[in-house]
């Protein structure tokens, strides 16, 4: 049995490594080429005169905006999509409104209002939500003879200048091999807060770390679904939109790259977004990027492995394809860690546990460049920040781990939106429609799971101390706290917004 348990406990110590290597590697080159990879994701005036190289016209685009029951949120979108510094005969908007509530109401409203006003914009309904987001989008392009896409989720608001900077100033799309241009994601809400903080550093993590150094490189730069413009070409090139995740747009930012279009990235152009309101919102936005990561994954890595020659470090894409399986092996290890410390050889656990100790600095440093990254002093505010932000990754594990076996065993899914709270007062008319009315955030079944875990962690601890083992009882301890908190921040979440406490 002490065999069984040693072999299984010593895989996922390695896989855990493993990840851990991948992440470390990117984090030293990130340190070595700072300024070349900052280089990278800055935009430039086109060398040209023009961003896209063509006969001297302007280029057409169509703005897509899916909604599904985005009622508090509706309104702002629209209305910055209608503001865009452009031609206003060469851009069009299609609202894509899958809703089942008030939101096509208050749609309608606005729609009516902006088409009197000479906009050119389309308000789309399915009788059916057929593919979720991937298919609404779908379903637009047949209604769009546009050269270029642009996607905004319901909680983005696109600054006046976004098309006119990308399309026309920029050298975005200078290659005519760029199938998109990324824009970074920025935050509304003013991260002073310990929930908004924690998460706010978990996504800033990606785009002022991750994100670019991938860019530096020449690795796959993949579309984070909003703050975006596509060409139009590119989709087409490669069979459309796929409905068979629930991460579309990794999933068409992988079939891109392997037909050798590339993405950019650029990091000084921002659009201001919602993070989700609360914990239990949070948890479902991160279950349905879990679930969609493994259909991914499962689709796409064979391919991503087989393409000598296109893609440029293939390991390197199948280790991001599987991002996300760091929950499930970071669960195995819990579970089998107190059966590790009482039925491994010693020797081998205690060499294993400082190979891994060294390892598990990653997280904690990524966290700190991003900080930097960002402008951020470093403070006790800043520990304390990077302390939240590790626990909230590891309190996830239990739900995360849920989403990953789901997507590795089917490529259905429901497409659950995550609930926004209202941010901007409503126009008088529309608010008797509804549009201050904040959505309620569901509690998953998967908390059950989670206090199951604590229970388990708090069990493991007694069996340890027990035996004399206080010593390696402190990680149950510390996993314990991580999963609690995400316990506690679901509880207390409520349909309405409710601050959190401020950091020191």
């Amino acid at each position: 049995m002490s065999f069984v348990i040693s072999a299984l406990y010593l895989v996922a110590a390695l896989l855990g490594a493993t990840f851990a290597f991948f992440e470390l590697r990117l984090l030293t080159r990130f340190v070595r080429h700072r300024h070349e990879v900052r280089e990278t994701v800055r935009s430039h005036r086109a060398t040209n005169g023009r961003a896209i190289p063509s006969n001297g016209s302007t280029p057409s685009v169509t703005i897509q905006i899916p909604l599904y029951n985005e009622r508090t949120t509706a309104e702002q979108v629209i209305l910055a999509a209608a503001a865009q510094d452009y031609p206003s005969d060469h851009f069009d908007i299609q609202v894509l409104d899958d809703s089942t509530d008030e939101t096509p109401l208050i749609v309608g409203q606005l729609v009516s209002r902006l088409h009197d006003q000479g906009v050119r914009i389309q308000h789309l309904r399915r009788d059916e939500r057929a593919g979720y987001k991937a298919g609404a989008l779908a379903e637009g392009l047949k209604h769009s003879a546009a050269g270029f896409v642009a996607i905004f989720d319901a909680d983005f608001t696109p600054d006046p200048s976004f098309l006119r900077r990308l399309l026309l100033e920029e050298d975005a799309f200078q290659d005519p091999k760029v199938a998109f241009a990324q824009a970074r994601w920025s935050w509304n809400e003013s991260l002073q807060g310990f929930f908004h903080s924690a998460i706010g550093l978990l996504m800033d993590r990606h785009f002022f770390v991750q994100k670019p150094t991938k860019a530096f490189m020449g690795d796959v730069t993949a579309f984070n679904g909003s703050a975006g413009i596509w060409r139009r070409a590119a989709i087409d090139a490669v069979g459309g939109w796929s409905t068979d995740s629930l991460t579309e747009d990794l999933d068409l930012s992988y079939r891109c790259a392997l037909s050798g279009w590339r993405g950019r990235y650029l990091q000084d152009v921002t659009v201001p977004s919602d993070l989700p309101g609360d914990m239990r919102a949070f948890k479902l936005q991160q279950h349905r990027w879990a679930r969609g990561n493994a259909q991914c994954f499962r689709k796409l890595t064979g391919r991503v492995l087989r393409s000598k020659g296109v893609i440029r470090d293939r390991w390197e894409e199948a280790h991001l394809l599987a991002g996300y399986a760091i929950h499930p092996i970071l669960l195995a290890n819990l579970l089998l860690w107190p059966w590790a410390v009482v039925g491994m050889d010693r020797t081998l656990f205690i060499v294993l546990q400082i190979f891994l100790s060294v390892l598990t600095l990653v997280a904690p440093l990524s966290f700190l460049l991003a900080l930097k990254e960002r402008g951020d002093s470093l403070s006790i505010r800043s520990a304390v920040l990077i302390g939240g932000g590790v626990c909230l990754g590891l309190g996830l594990m239990a739900a995360n781990t849920v989403g990953q076996i789901q997507g590795l065993l089917s490529r259905k899914g429901e497409f659950a939106r995550t609930p926004k709270p209202p941010r901007f007062a409503a126009a008088s008319e529309l608010r008797h429609l509804g549009a201050n009315r904040a959505y309620a955030s569901p509690l998953h079944w998967t908390f059950f799971l989670e206090l199951l875990v604590i229970l388990y962690c708090v069990a493991g601890l007694r069996f340890l101390v027990d035996r004399g083992e206080v010593l390696w009882a402190f990680p149950l301890l510390f996993w314990a706290l991580c999963l609690g908190m995400v316990v506690v921040l679901q509880w207390m979440a409520t349909a309405r917004r409710v601050p959190s406490p401020a950091l020191p």
